[in-house]
């Protein structure tokens, strides 16, 4: 049976990924923390990739894309030009600005989903012309986050707030602040880390982030749909024997065009170095919006509840949303 205590027993090592694609299920139980069926959770990945692009059609079409697949009408509203922001100084400014108006409107909202645990301050910042130039990325120092807007080209105006959503308040910022400093726990914090940030994108929007908003919206359906590509690749290369070619013809259906900073070839080749970890990120922001509770008057609790734990195996998400591994 897995314990909490069994689970913890071998930290960081019990992420170590095998060496041969045929341990795909055991790297899988691995990264989740017990038992899970690879085909099961392909299945799962396919289903919500489903819903999440009948609801993209849907605004895609009031937008007067109606031609074409999903993913072909993601990649025209990509390049459209009236979304980007200029290459330059004002642009990345006016990017970051966007964000932070985002993060703005969505803060008095939170009550709903977390009463009155303390949310820190949070908000997005323009990365150095330098950091930009060496390609370092996005990152955070307390109680900023500096955006990479290297490729401010490739980032339409539509898909930003829900990356300040994930990685500021009600995601990584807000995780980390309540991130327990047990070591027996840090082998769990990257799934777990991942898993709750994008399932904060979802809260986000269930909060009424993107109310009156139909691009924002469909900015947050692709990077859910770049989610669930993941985990869809991510078992199908490890578990049902997808070539790279067909795992990057997969990629491209599911999600369109590829964000920013992750190429969907170099995804796609990592994933075959790293087997499993980005199926358990994706399947575990899933895990934690099944077992939400309905009445949003018990958020804040099941929120407590996920968050004290942390980090955990996405196994434990259950238990801790009972209250039978946290004590309470």
């Amino acid at each position: 049976m897995w314990t909490r205590r069994t689970v913890l027993a071998s930290g960081a090592a019990l992420l170590a990924a095998p060496a041969k694609a045929a341990d795909y299920a055991q790297a899988l139980a691995q990264a989740w923390g017990g038992p899970l069926d690879p085909a099961a959770a392909h299945r799962a990945a396919r289903g919500e990739a489903r819903r999440l692009q009948a609801r993209a059609d849907r605004l895609l079409r009031r937008q007067g894309l109606a031609k074409g697949d999903v993913a072909t009408r993601l990649r025209l509203l990509f390049a459209d030009e009236r979304f980007l922001y200029a290459d330059d100084g004002e642009g990345r400014d006016r990017a970051v600005r966007g964000m932070n108006a985002a993060l703005a409107r969505l803060r008095p909202r939170l009550a709903q989903a977390f009463g009155d645990l303390p949310i820190p301050e949070a908000e997005v910042r323009r990365m150095s012309p330098q950091g930009e130039a060496r390609a370092r990325g996005g990152y955070r120092e307390p109680p900023a986050y500096y955006v990479d807007l290297s490729a401010i080209r490739a980032r339409p105006a539509w898909t930003l707030p829900s990356v300040a959503f994930h990685e500021t308040v009600p995601g990584h910022a807000l995780q980390t602040s309540l991130q327990s400093a047990d070591p027996a726990k840090q082998g769990w914090f990257g799934v777990y880390s991942e898993a709750w940030a994008t399932y904060a994108e979802q809260l986000a929007f269930d909060l009424g982030a993107y109310a009156g908003d139909p691009l924002g919206e469909l900015g947050y359906l692709h990077w859910r749909l770049f989610r669930m590509a993941r985990v869809v690749a991510d078992t199908g290369q490890g578990a049902l024997g997808w070539s790279l070619e067909r795992t990057i013809a997969e990629m491209r259906a599911v999600q369109g065009p590829a964000i920013a900073f992750a190429a969907i070839e170099a995804d796609a080749a990592r994933m075959r170095r790293q087997p499993a970890v980005f199926a358990a990120q994706g399947l575990g922001a899933l895990e934690i919006a099944r077992l939400r509770p309905r009445r949003i008057v018990v958020w804040p609790k099941f929120h407590r509840a996920i968050l004290a734990g942390g980090p955990s195996p996405c196994v434990m998400f259950g238990a801790l949303a009972r209250g039978e591994e946290s004590g309470r």
